[in-house]
């Protein structure tokens, strides 16, 4: 089967800035015997923000990242960015490092509950919002595709208000673009819709990999072969990408998909 055949339903939340495709062997594999990278201990947000860029190298620097954000949030416990970059930690680590499902689903239960004392506080914060949703979809997903179905109005309204408070935040319009391509028909999904949003994402940032990686997803769905090997190429060439670790391993995927589109063309040749 084509890995892209692979992607079921309940992971059209998994977008993000990480928005990557979560849990997926092919996509995260934890180099357990990589060297830690060291980091001064610090702890500031940007210490924190230095020492997630290399979790792709190793994946323990997610736990690193995390103690040093809530250190920042001891110090000042309503500082918005810092929760904001909490639960973005908690969503990669649980997606990343986390083995089984009642950890997954504590780790994003706490993403949840940090991203919403920031929307507590902000209300009006796109981000706080973004990750908010992020993580209580993702634990929607992991308990099973009916929970995720049952929070799907929830999921809807806070993708909505995201874009009602910046009609062009990036990684909403992603999310409302994958969310359009996941849902079945009868649930609104659209893949026509889908593109506009995906395309309107890349046109406010063009160097979101997983963006691009959607996008592709969607026109191979489509039968749009061509234009999504130009999507994927052009990800896998990407010299500034928007947070490379996340790049580094979307681009894993993305040349799994290359070779997804050449047997899909081969196959209907050969008809």
């Amino acid at each position: 089967m084509p890995l892209s055949q692979k992607v079921t339903y309940g992971t059209f939340i998994i977008f993000l800035c990480v928005l990557t495709l979560a849990g997926s062997k092919h996509i995260y594999p934890v180099e357990a015997s990589s060297p830690a990278t060291a980091f001064p201990s610090r702890p500031t947000l940007e210490r924190a923000r230095e020492v997630l860029s290399g979790y792709h190298l190793d994946p323990r620097l997610i736990i690193e990242s995390r103690e040093i954000t809530e250190q920042v949030l001891g110090k000042d416990p309503q500082n918005i960015e810092a929760l904001n970059f909490l639960s973005r930690v908690l969503l990669t680590q649980g997606y990343v490092l986390e083995r089984t499902k009642d950890a997954k689903i504590a780790t994003y239960e706490k993403g949840k509950e940090v991203a919403k004392r920031a929307v507590e506080l902000a209300p009006d914060n796109p981000d706080a919002h973004f990750f908010y949703v992020s993580n209580l979809a993702l634990a929607g997903q992991t308990r099973g595709v009916l929970n995720s179905l049952f929070m799907l109005p929830e999921i809807r309204r806070e993708v909505d208000l995201i874009l009602e408070l910046d009609p062009n935040h990036a990684y909403g319009l992603g999310m409302q673009g994958a969310l359009y391509y996941y849902l079945p028909s009868l649930l609104g999904g659209d893949l026509k819709i889908s593109e506009l949003y995906l395309r309107r994402s890349l046109s406010v940032n063009p160097h979101l990999s997983s963006t691009r990686l959607y996008l592709a997803m969607n026109l191979m769905k489509q039968e749009k072969y061509d234009e999504a090997a130009v999507e994927l190429i052009t990800l896998t060439n990407d010299s500034e990408p928007e947070f490379y670790p996340d790049w580094y391993l979307n681009r894993k995927f993305a040349l799994a998909l290359l070779k997804d589109i050449k047997r899909m063309r081969n196959r209907k040749s050969e008809k």
